[in-house]
């Protein structure tokens, strides 16, 4: 069985420690994982109860003092080798990206010169808070003290954002350049 992105985060949030579904959440949220993931919180429950129901994940109702009982899941020795092969195959053969900014892009000429340079500088905007985000949260969560997975995800997300943010400084300027020749021989 493949594994959707959304099961894999859920198995390797499981896999570093028994969790029930609401520990799941929160770890979602501390670590940012909505920023690069699509998983909802109405939907956490749902992957669990299918992962179990694949025998990925076994659950046991656990009673903590005055608090109802609670579903921890622990990871089964089948969801461990179907995590790490989905882990294995993801890291190992790049995919390609298809998001609605390249869709945008493809239809840059539907704009004038003017509009393309307002869009692409409010994206020009977005991703120097994002990146100012980024490694505001990866001082602030330990930097170079990160584990080896948490430091190369956060790696991973700066060069990118440093990256695309390089990009769209040169396409600015590319189109302002091609904006002026335009209005020169007009």
């Amino acid at each position: 069985m493949a594994l959707t992105n959304p099961e894999l985060v859920i198995l390797g949030l499981v896999a570093e420690k028994p969790q029930y579904g609401y520990q799941i959440e929160q770890m979602i949220l501390q670590r940012g994982m909505r920023e690069w993931t699509d998983i909802g919180f109405s939907s956490i429950y749902y992957i669990l109860n299918k992962l179990e129901n694949n025998g990925f994940l076994h659950s046991e109702k656990m009673i903590e003092g005055e608090r109802p009982a609670r579903k921890v899941y622990t990871l089964t020795d089948s969801g461990r080798s179907e995590y790490q092969e989905a882990v294995r195959i993801r890291l190992a053969s790049p995919h390609p990206r298809s998001d609605e900014f390249d869709i945008g892009l493809a239809n840059l000429l539907a704009l004038d010169r003017g509009e393309q340079l307002q869009a692409l500088t409010s994206y020009q905007t977005t991703l120097q808070a994002r990146l100012v985000q980024v490694n505001g949260k990866y001082c602030m969560d330990g930097g170079e003290e990160l584990n080896t997975a948490a430091y190369e995800l956060f790696g991973h997300s700066i060069a990118i954002l440093s990256a695309e943010l390089e990009w769209v400084t040169g396409a600015i300027g590319r189109i302002s350049k091609e904006q002026l020749q335009e209005n020169i021989q007009s």
